[in-house]
């Protein structure tokens, strides 16, 4: 799994320091199959871990040097750091965001008495950036498992998902939830994790086999940046909502008590998203567990209409790909809906493997008739999470 993009770090890194890597760390992306926008809520979600992936190279300098180099390589950028501290000190600029995400990292492990410096790192990655696979948080897990690992002092699951989660917090500036840090550091292969946002608690939920069920995911191609307003905008409203209903979030509304009617207009819809969505998250849970597959379909489709309708995260690409996917008529479609924090991104599609060809037919031409150019489609699987390769 991976091997060319793992391939590709140790190969740079003896290049650029004379010698291997003493850590190569696999860190994947992430999909959620259902629950979103509800993790920072406190609710729970049910995200996979996908068979693409961040790989992180790492070793000490052979020079006596408190120095830390970075090499993301499918950036093309090289960058010299005298140690972290300085660094942070200073300040950067946005030629240097993606920093954010290999330095924040370790700048919490320092804080926690762990100093990763000094440290050669070197990155590549397949996940394909800004299309809501989380390919920040498998950044941030896998520094975090290298600096670790090359510290001997590893990190459970939990731990590593704080620490990803914190750094996100402070050093990106995304008041993300945990779910796709979690994901990212405990997902075991052909399962779905089933996580408590609140209780910070990981289930491993077992999926049908891939001779069964397909996850197919579409790339529209339209990036976002959750570090935006749009996504606090969203967080906001729901802080919001849950002040005026006299919770700590809404995960602490049970459907039946949601009196929309005490919320103003303008935040109204986002409450009734995050509640209903938190209904669906149980609702596909006890589908998959009883081998319904077109009933879990059908609730991806209730979750996208309410992520468009009242949560207004979707857009034309992901809309136009949903609906395709939905009139095709064949059973073996089971449904679809955007995934991630919304504004461009993915769809995710349920499918058993019989009818991936049907979609990928119907859906391709369809998109590139509407919007002048082809979406990439591509299959994933339910994968393992971070892990140490070396």
């Amino acid at each position: 799994m991976n091997e060319e993009i793992i391939e590709k770090a140790v190969t740079a890194y003896r290049a650029m320091h004379r010698k291997p890597p003493e850590v190569v760390v696999r860190a994947p992306g992430r999909v959620n199959l259902i629950g979103e926008h509800i993790d920072y809520n406190g609710g729970r979600v049910l995200p996979i871990a996908i068979d693409h992936a961040t790989i992180v190279a790492v070793g000490r300098p052979v020079e006596d040097t408190r120095e830390l180099t970075i090499d993301a390589l499918d950036i093309g950028r090289v960058t010299r750091l005298p140690d972290l501290e300085t660094y942070l000190a200073r300040g950067h600029g946005s030629q240097e965001a993606h920093l954010d995400y290999v330095v924040g990292p370790l700048k919490i492990l320092l804080e926690k008495g762990l100093d990763p410096s000094p440290l050669n790192c070197t990155i590549s990655s397949d996940i394909p950036i800004g299309a809501g696979l989380s390919s920040s948080a498998a950044l941030e897990i896998g520094m975090l498992v290298a600096a670790r690992e090359l510290l001997q002092c590893g990190g459970d699951p939990r731990t590593l998902a704080e620490e990803a989660m914190a750094s996100e917090h402070r050093f990106a500036g995304t008041p993300c939830g945990i779910m796709d840090m979690y994901a990212c550091a405990a997902a075991e292969a052909g399962h779905a994790c089933l996580i408590d946002c609140v209780e910070r608690t990981c289930t491993q939920i077992a999926l049908p086999d891939s001779d069964r069920l397909r996850i197919v995911i579409t790339d529209t191609g339209v990036r976002h940046t959750l570090a935006d307003g749009a996504y606090a905008d969203r967080r906001k409203d729901c802080e919001e909502s849950a002040r005026r209903l006299g919770v700590n979030s809404l995960s602490e509304i049970e459907g039946n008590d949601f009196d929309a009617d005490v919320l103003p207009e303008g935040i109204r819809s986002r409450a009734r998203h995050v509640i209903s969505e938190m209904r669906r998250v149980d609702r596909f849970v006890t589908a998959v567990e009883n081998d319904d597959l077109p009933e879990a379909g059908r609730i991806l489709g209730e979750s996208h209409r309410s992520l468009r309708d009242d949560f207004e995260v979707s857009c034309a690409e992901l809309d136009l790909i949903v609906e395709v996917a939905d009139s095709i008529g064949i059973p073996g479609i089971y449904g679809s809906r955007m995934t991630g924090g919304g504004f461009g991104g993915c769809v995710l599609s349920l499918c058993h493997p019989d009818s991936v060809e049907p979609l990928k037919a119907e859906v391709i031409p369809a998109f590139f008739s509407e919007f002048g150019r082809s979406p990439r489609v591509f299959e994933t699987n339910a994968a393992g999470g971070a892990s140490p390769l070396r």
